[in-house]
């Protein structure tokens, strides 16, 4: 009779460290969603609370946005430029993710170069590695 008390027990247990193991597996990529989103909706404040230090980001006088990699190189991204959309695959072999901001075009055609942001998920932050403009 012990032995199926135990049953539900070790069952209890094995669902429950599936469900752990599951949560830490997938934390970078709940990291990277919730990082492009708030930088997508323009929830700078949010998106700047998800990053490592050295790695910043702040909206300037004029509405642009001010993005400081980690080697301390800051960039400024004009306020027409924006929102950065995630880019679809990855970041390449030496980048988690990427994003872009694109700006305006005319007739399909970028009137200015894109600016992309190379970034690295490093547990429940992220970092700027690079920025390219």
């Amino acid at each position: 009779m012990a032995r199926y008390k135990a049953i539900p027990f070790l069952l209890t247990l094995l669902v429950g460290a599936g469900g752990l193991t599951y949560f830490w597996f997938d934390l970078p990529r709940r990291t990277r969603q919730g990082f492009a989103g708030d930088l997508y909706h323009q929830r700078y404040q949010a998106a700047a609370g998800m990053l490592l230090p050295p790695s910043a980001l702040r909206v300037d006088s004029e509405g642009g946005l001010v993005l400081v990699d980690e080697a301390g190189d800051s960039t400024t991204v004009p306020k027409a430029k924006l929102p950065f959309k995630i880019v679809a695959g990855n970041g390449g072999p030496e980048h988690d993710f990427k994003m872009m901001a694109l700006g305006p075009s005319t007739n399909g055609t970028l009137d200015s170069p894109p600016v992309t942001l190379y970034l690295a998920v490093v547990g429940e932050r992220v970092t700027i590695e690079a920025v390219e403009d």
